[in-house]
């Protein structure tokens, strides 16, 4: 059994852990969604009126993120980096496939040498 005492000098509550435990989970299942439809959407595999179902997992990931923060009792610091961290997490899958296409544009119109 978990000592009492240590959970205590945490500062989060016993009753609080199983909430903790399942929006910390809905992060990694949202944010999982969110780029596999992104790369989905890009790589063709799926059309692109599927793109906004990306941006709403996107929506989900950011608010489980939101609520594991304030059950947690974060401070502000920790909170403004997570808020960053999310709009990094919305602009990274596009400059990745920034950079990929203006790659692949370079390397596609070169021409070949026997």
């Amino acid at each position: 059994m978990i000592d009492p005492v240590i959970v205590a000098s945490t500062g989060i509550a016993l009753d609080d852990f199983l909430p903790i435990f399942i929006y910390s989970t809905l992060v990694l299942v949202f944010g999982g969604f969110y780029v596999g439809i992104y790369t989905a959407v890009k790589v063709k595999v799926l059309k692109n009126w599927t793109m906004p179902l990306a941006y709403v997992f996107w929506l989900l990931t950011s608010f489980s993120l939101y609520k594991m923060g304030s059950l947690m009792h974060i401070n502000e610091f920790t909170a403004k980096a997570l808020v960053i961290a999310m709009i990094g997490y919305l602009l990274l899958p596009h400059a990745i496939y920034y950079m990929q296409d203006h790659v692949h544009e370079e390397n596609e119109h070169e021409p070949e040498s026997i």
